[in-house]
């Protein structure tokens, strides 16, 4: 991958750059989401902010978590960072840390049984509230492995019209695919809709209009960023198998997070769950926080 310089990218992210917040569990065992975060900050000269959360405890645990935080950040040799140990429950001690920080990053282990209950706890209950990106990376993941891998984005085929709900979602690729000059890989999958499933031209119709809906979405976009090389992988299958093939050779995979609903609450999409539980590399679950208008064509 032929990176911009760490000077490059700096200017590109200013000096007023916001940190990046990692949630580091109470037994210090996050070293893949760290070194994730380390990794950023080294190309971007963003702060690095430690942050563990622990329930009170009368037997000094959570005095000693504070010290391993110290321990691991001068381990890995952190230019800017801070640590800080919260007293409280995980996700929500996270979340209350989120605002003002560029992304919040959280790691998750293994495929056993327990460690897919955890995801549906603390990391997705972090990427359906978190006013910020979150960043989810298995414990096992070794970012120079796939230092030239592709960045991977899933797409919905149908928006239901107007502003593009996935708006905040193609801008975070892009921008990132354009900040590493690394190659991005537009995944749209869909199940054919039983109506159509024994009628060979229609599904082809609807196919070729999917298609035709995406390279409009994608257009304004790709004329923003002439330098990113976009590829679109379409497919009729269910998108979460789609995406979990794309993910397995990515660097890193984008999607976004629905809207909330009239009572304010946000859910993740069945796909995007799904993705967080059986993933072998990083997620960046993008939230719908403002209108964000997609690029206009000049």
């Amino acid at each position: 991958m032929d990176n911009r310089s760490s000077g490059e990218a700096r200017a590109r992210h200013g000096s007023a750059a916001r940190p990046l917040l990692v949630g580091v569990g109470a037994d210090g065992r996050s070293a893949s989401a760290v070194l994730w975060a380390a990794q950023e900050a080294q190309r971007t000269g963003q702060q690095v902010r430690l942050v563990t959360a622990v329930e009170s405890s009368p037997d000094g645990a959570a005095e000693q978590t504070g010290h391993d935080l110290s321990v691991l950040a001068r381990r890995l040799a952190l230019g800017q960072v801070r640590t800080r140990r919260l007293v409280g429950p995980v996700a929500p001690t996270l979340l209350a840390a989120a605002p003002g920080n560029e992304l919040v990053v959280i790691g998750h282990r293994g495929m056993g049984r327990m460690t897919r209950v955890m995801t549906r706890g603390t990391s997705a209950l972090v990427a359906t509230q978190s006013p910020v990106p979150v960043v989810v990376v298995p414990e096992a993941w070794i970012q120079p492995r796939f230092a030239a891998a592709p960045i991977v984005l899933g797409l919905s085929p149908d928006t239901g019209g107007g502003q593009d709900p996935e708006a905040p979602a193609l801008a975070f690729a892009f921008a990132r695919a354009d900040d590493l000059r690394a190659p991005l890989t537009i995944v749209c999958a869909w199940q054919v809709p039983p109506v159509l499933a024994y009628d060979a031209e229609a599904i082809a119709l609807y196919e070729e209009s999917v298609r035709t809906s995406l390279a409009t979405r994608l257009e304004p976009w790709l004329e923003q960023f002439p330098e990113v090389v976009a590829t679109l992988s379409c497919s009729a299958a269910t998108p979460v198998v789609a995406l979990l093939q794309s993910a397995r050779h990515a660097q890193l995979t984008v999607v976004g997070r629905t809207r909330s609903n009239g009572l304010g609450r946000h859910r993740l999409g069945s796909t995007v769950r799904g993705l967080l539980q059986r993933t072998e590399s990083p997620v960046a679950v993008v939230p719908w926080l403002r209108p964000v208008s997609s690029p206009t064509l000049g």
